[in-house]
């Protein structure tokens, strides 16, 4: 789960050996509002 600091979350489902592709991690983190250095802070 991903959790933005003002508490919006979204959820992003693991599956054993598969990996999330570039354009689908962005969708989700636009979703979210959140950027590729929040993530990384996470």
């Amino acid at each position: 789960m991903l959790e933005h600091m003002d508490g919006r979350r979204t959820v992003v489902p693991v599956h054993a050996r598969e990996t999330i592709g570039p354009g689908l991690l962005r969708k989700i983190l636009n979703d979210a509002d959140l950027t590729a250095d929040d993530l990384e802070k996470a």
